[in-house]
């Protein structure tokens, strides 16, 4: 072989060769220590940052410890440090659906209780960190690789100032925050590059066999977490009523008075003979009655059929209210709030509020009515309580009042569907006039997340969802009072 056809072989080999070899990011692509690291620590970061919207208070964390959980499978099998922190990865992942299935209840831990799961929970946080790093210190050691730096020992501290700031007055500074955040970015950086130092550590990594891939896996937690959100979400806002077959109506003769004197037929009707009975000594009543709409605002309606308000949406929900005041003897007086649906139903648990002047009230009762299969049937009102309740509001500030709040919700199937509060207000001998609310919030589905009372529902006064009604009242003397100046 010549000198030149040497030199073309040469070449041609060189070039062969260099097609062959893999390019150096392929070389990473093959460190066994990237994915599960990378997952471990993407864990991190959604389990420490918290954005308060569009639910990602929730689904961060829970896609966080799933991904931490999928990371310490895959090194379960490299050293006591990774089985610890696997099983407390486990730990968390379990606490994570149980803590999504109780947040749309009302059973959530609150108070001390809360605060101490919280100590727990960043403790068991602390000790997975310490967990990993004892791990892979191992690793390192076995290998006989120099770690650069040590992250994880900084995130360790990192966490517990945290802990000592949430404790102190700084805690709502943002004087603190801004370093802890910098602070924050530094270590996860770092924690991103330990994969790469574990490349000379190479098969010390003995993948642990799983039978479920991680992406079904995923799918299947999401998937439990959705169920038991929805579940719990079914089960609490759709309550279940103890309804008994109406009986036949008595005391036809006091309902007719009560008609008499200015209540409506279809109220008057609707009473039971024990509220008939509370209002035989009526001595004057004011009716005052109008339609409350619910208008989520989804397409304009175009041919408007018949009792159809004007201006609202083909998927418009309303309801009539009646507001009325029985004024009864010994300077008493009743108030009587009905309602009944005409387009649109009540499945979810719709919350209502009573609110009226500073008067003490008596609160006689609730009642739901609905025709079922040809049958009417009746029922308490559940959750249905008078206490006084503290408001924030942006124009009047905080506010402790009394109230009244139930909860208005229909077994399915139920058509018909009305119902009525009573309460009795002990009027001051100066009070000749005066005003009630009257608030209803409407769900139009049943998942709320977080769960929130009927008292917080209707801590408002209107919204596409919340329609306030606000009544008056006046008494017989103010009505005498008037006459007679009419007169003169």
């Amino acid at each position: 072989m010549t000198g030149r056809e040497q030199e073309e072989f040469d070449r041609y080999l060189e070039q062969e060769l260099r097609e062959a070899l893999p390019r150096e990011s392929a070389v990473g692509e093959v460190n066994p220590w990237d994915t599960p690291i990378r997952y471990i620590v993407w864990g991190v970061i959604l389990t420490h940052i918290g954005l308060e919207f569009l639910y990602l208070q929730y689904l961060m964390p829970m896609i966080g410890v799933l991904l931490s959980y999928l990371g310490f499978r895959s090194l379960r099998r490299c050293g006591a440090g990774f089985r610890a922190a696997w099983a407390l990865a486990l730990a968390e992942l379990v606490w994570q659906a149980v803590y999504l299935g109780l947040l749309v209840t009302p059973y959530l831990p609150e108070g001390e209780c809360a605060a101490a799961l919280g100590l727990v929970h960043t403790a068991a946080g602390i000790v997975q960190l310490c967990a990993l790093r004892a791990g892979l210190r191992r690793v390192y050691a076995q290998a006989g690789v120099v770690p650069e730096g040590d992250p994880l020992r900084s995130a360790v501290v990192w966490q517990l100032v945290c802990v000592a700031l949430a404790l102190s007055p700084l805690s709502h500074s943002w004087l603190a925050g801004i370093p802890m955040l910098v602070a924050f970015v530094v270590i996860v950086r770092a924690m991103f590059r330990i994969s790469d130092g574990l490349g000379d550590a190479g098969y010390c990594l003995t993948a642990a066999p799983v039978q479920v891939s991680g992406k079904r896996f995923g799918w299947c937690y999401v998937a439990l977490c959705a169920a038991l959100v929805v579940g719990g979400s079914l089960w609490v806002n759709h309550p279940r009523l103890d309804a008994q077959p109406r009986p036949a109506t008595e005391m036809a003769a006091e309902r007719q008075a009560l008609t008499a004197l200015g209540m409506p037929e279809d109220v008057a009707a609707d009473l039971s003979d024990e509220h008939v009975a509370v209002l035989e000594d009526a001595l004057y009543v004011e009716s005052v009655q109008e339609q409350m709409l619910f208008d989520p605002g989804e397409g304009r309606v175009s041919n408007m059929p018949e009792n159809y308000p004007e201006g609202y949406s083909e998927s418009a929900e309303w309801m009539d209210v009646s507001a009325v005041y029985i004024e009864l003897p010994g300077n008493r007086m009743a108030v009587l709030n009905h309602f009944a649906w005409q387009r649109g139903a009540a499945w979810w648990g719709d919350a209502l509020a009573l609110l009226w002047q500073d008067e003490p009230a008596e609160l006689v009762g609730g009642v739901l009515l609905y025709e079922k299969g040809g049958q009417s049937y009746t029922a308490a009102m559940p959750d249905l309580k008078s206490e006084m309740v503290t408001t924030t509001d942006w124009f009047f500030g905080v506010q402790t009042a009394p109230r009244i709040t139930g909860t208005v919700s229909y077994p399915f199937g139920a058509q018909a569907q009305r119902g009525y509060t009573l309460y009795i207000i002990e009027l001051e001998d100066s009070c000749v006039f005066g005003g009630a609310n009257l608030i209803y919030c409407h769900r139009r589905q049943p998942v709320s997340l977080p769960y929130r009372a009927p008292e917080e529902l209707t801590q408002g006064w209107t919204g596409k969802n919340l329609q306030n009604s606000y009544t008056n009242y006046a008494t017989r003397e103010y009505r005498e009072r008037e006459k007679n100046d009419g007169a003169l």
